[in-house]
């Protein structure tokens, strides 16, 4: 066990006080291990052997080790280290008011992030090319916004989540990544709280001694602001040693860019009901893809983005510590996500995140009729692709396309999921209100933003390629639903795109959550798919409403 940012001293200054506590001794923190360098992808990150057995589900007849996907386990590593400091794991929605992403950021019309090819727009039906108020988040920071909106200080909170900008793939560009941003709001915080607390976390992710120094920058929401480096981790800042020449990870500099960080402005606290003469808050963002990249020398974000992608780097995902479980750290949904990962890839699946565009060819290769409700989509001002303009309101057209990837490249028995967004609800008829980006909205405008913004439940989907037994995947679901306390019951359907005869509803009470089969051959046909594909998806959001007062 490392203690708190390597070093047998607290942090400095009063913010590294409050994380040590009375005694000034650092608290234990679960070790990341050693980064791991390497010339090309190895094929042990995260992975688990298909024992499945603690969690009533016997290996599939998928891949031999399943393996949960490297962004999502550093996305929770990250999580627990900001846990493990007294901070709340918040959360908030994909689709956004504009409010929340510009607005109440201090980001005002004249804004470059409003233009279009900065940020995602979702579209009003009642005219083409119109704006509806509301847009894919570009960045985290909404969840700041909404934290401050409904917590008296002193506030620690952090949030990791999928963000979206209309950027095509590259070797350091996606339309969709993961973003880490911290706040803390309490009174007499500085920029060394700030500093302090951003070594931590550097020495925590990239091994001890590991510093970061900041850079001076504009930033619309914080003043002072800053840019973050963070001391080469091959090189560990000391560009000039050795005698091979400059380090090729930092290019000689020492210092590879990490994030962005500050002082939260006078005027979003302000706009937030916080007195900015009484409090003071700093806060912080990085890229959850850029820490992976740079702890493992990474050159190409496309390794790691879009399923398909089975890139594993060199550190197995730690055991479930005692920050998995509600009540001590994370929230019961946060609990019972992390969990259904680690058991599904214990199972032998590969968890796989997919971008969340799709289009009419998805819905038609599904055989899904002119009036189901799957098609009634949220559509982009400007999407990426004029053939993908909607937002998916099933995880199943990525996954099933990633799966394709996978046999194409001779992997004919993999199992893949993915936990996440599905945009279930269409646009509302009340547009978002305008509310002031100067002085704190009143409950009844917030209720009236709020009440615009579409319903956004968490799914869990899953896809097992060759004449397996559809069986195998109705059993997938029922241990997801376990993990919660839900038992499920079955009952046979006709959905498509499952065959009729090997589709069954899956049902907790008299909800149904979901659907899972094998699927029909004419979907099999016009995908590419290896006869006998079957898949499922539930509704875990609502699992979770269910489930969660029986545990309270």
């Amino acid at each position: 066990m490392r203690k708190v940012a390597g070093d047998p001293e607290c942090p400095e200054g009063p913010e590294g006080r409050r994380f040590c506590g009375a005694s000034g001794k650092p608290e234990e923190l679960e070790d990341l291990g050693d980064p791991v360098i390497h010339e090309g992808p190895v094929e042990d990150y995260g992975r688990h052997e298909p024992r499945g057995a603690p969690y009533g589900l016997g290996g599939t007849s998928c891949e031999p080790r399943g393996t949960r996907h490297p962004v999502v386990v550093m996305a929770d590593r990250i999580a627990d280290i900001f846990v493990d400091l007294g901070y709340r794991i918040a959360e908030g929605p994909e689709v956004e008011a504009e409010w929340f992403n510009f607005d109440a950021l201090n980001m005002g019309e004249g804004h470059f992030a409003r233009a279009l090819d900065h940020t995602f727009f979702v579209a009003d039906p009642s005219g083409p090319g119109r704006r509806s108020g509301l847009v894919l988040r570009a960045h985290t920071s909404p969840v700041q916004i909404r934290e401050m909106l409904g917590a008296s200080p002193p506030i620690r909170m952090v949030c990791t989540g999928r963000v979206f900008r209309p950027d095509p793939v590259d070797a350091t560009h996606s339309p969709v990544f993961s973003q880490v941003e911290g706040l803390a709001v309490d009174r007499d915080l500085t920029m060394a709280d700030l500093r302090s607390t951003l070594d931590y976390f550097a020495s925590s992710v990239f091994g001890h001694g590991v510093v970061t120094r900041l850079r001076p920058h504009w930033f619309a929401y914080t003043e002072p602001s800053a840019e973050v480096d963070v001391a080469c981790v091959v090189c560990r800042g000391a560009p000039g040693r050795g005698s091979a020449g400059p380090c090729r990870t930092c290019g000689g500099e020492g210092w590879i860019e990490w994030g962005g960080c500050g002082m939260v402005h006078p005027r979003v606290l302000a706009t937030c009901g916080i007195d900015p003469a009484e409090y003071s808050a700093f806060a912080f963002g990085m890229g959850v893809e850029r820490t992976l990249m740079l702890r493992h020398g990474l050159e190409d974000m496309r390794d790691i983005v879009d399923g398909g992608v089975r890139l594993a780097l060199g550190t197995a995902e730690p055991p479930v510590s005692s920050r998995a479980w509600p009540g001590l750290g994370l929230t019961w949904s946060q609990s019972i996500r992390r969990l259904v990962g680690r058991a599904l890839a214990s199972a032998g699946y590969v968890e796989t995140p997919t971008f969340p565009f799709v289009g009419g060819a998805a819905w038609d290769a599904f055989g899904l009729a002119a009036d189901d409700p799957r098609r009634e989509t949220l559509t982009l001002v400007n999407p990426i692709s004029p053939g993908e303009p909607a937002l998916r309101t099933t995880l199943l057209p990525g996954l099933l396309a990633a799966l394709r990837h996978d046999v194409d490249r001779g992997r004919p028995y993999a199992g893949l999921f993915e936990q996440g967004t599905a945009f279930t609800s269409p646009f509302r008829a009340n547009p978002p209100p305008c509310l002031p980006a100067d002085r704190p909205p009143t409950d009844g405008q917030l209720r009236a933003l709020r009440a615009a913004i579409p319903a956004q439940p968490h799914h869990l989907a899953a896809v097992l390629a060759g004449e397996s037994g559809w069986t195998e995947i109705v059993d997938t679901a029922r241990t997801a639903a376990g993990i919660a306390g839900t038992g499920l019951t079955t009952r046979a359907a006709g959905h498509p795109p499952w065959l009729p005869g090997r589709c069954v509803e899956l049902l907790a009470g008299p909800t149904v959550l979901g659907h899972a089969g094998e699927l029909c051959s004419e979907t099999i046909r016009a995908l590419g798919l290896p006869p006998g594909t079957s898949a499922m998806e539930i509704d875990l959001t609502a699992l979770e409403q269910l489930a969660e007062p029986e545990k309270a």
